[in-house]
């Protein structure tokens, strides 16, 4: 079997010093190819930090996701008046589609909307107690009298109730 190193190391292999350059310069691009500067805030930060643009040779935005975010706050806050009448505007000229689309979606997705809407309740369960608390408070009649009118209403649902309870808890 041939060897294939050289048995001599005391000479070293010269390198042309275009090849280290080339190296150096790749390695530093590589290495700084998950950070990017901002330029609106100056700050560097992962690559993920920006939104996609394929405009840019990166493909990533120049500015990052927090200071976008700055930004349209600033422009909502400044032209509130005029971008409030505009989404009146649409939801008044598009209402129909607008309820159509929802009534789809809603039926579409109703196991994901019932655990999203059972999750937040679980997290804001105190909070809820509170307002309606808070709500039966300042109306108690008016709420008294909905209690009656359910209770009119659904006569066999409390009846059938009853029955299921009693069965429950008196075997």
């Amino acid at each position: 079997m041939k060897e294939v190193y050289p048995k001599n190391t005391e000479t070293p292999v010269s390198i042309p010093e275009w090849v280290t350059n080339y190296h150096k310069d790749f390695m530093l691009k590589e290495r700084t190819k998950c950070f990017k500067t901002c330029s609106k805030c100056g700050g560097t930060k992962l690559i993920s930090k920006f939104s996609l643009d394929r405009r840019n040779p990166d493909g990533r935005t120049n500015i990052c996701k927090a200071c976008r975010v700055l930004e349209a706050e600033k422009y909502y806050y400044e032209n509130k008046d005029r971008i409030l009448k505009q989404s009146k505007k649409y939801r008044d000229t598009n209402g129909k589609d607008r309820s159509e689309y929802f009534k789809h979606y809603r039926e579409e997705n109703k196991e994901r909307l019932k655990e999203n809407a059972s999750k937040w309740y679980l997290e804001n369960k105190e909070a809820i107690k509170k307002r309606n608390l808070k709500y039966y408070q300042a109306n108690k009649e008016a709420c008294k009298q909905n209690r009656k009118l359910w209770i009119e209403k659904n006569k066999e649902r409390i009846k059938k109730y009853n029955r299921q309870y009693k069965r429950k808890h008196t075997a």
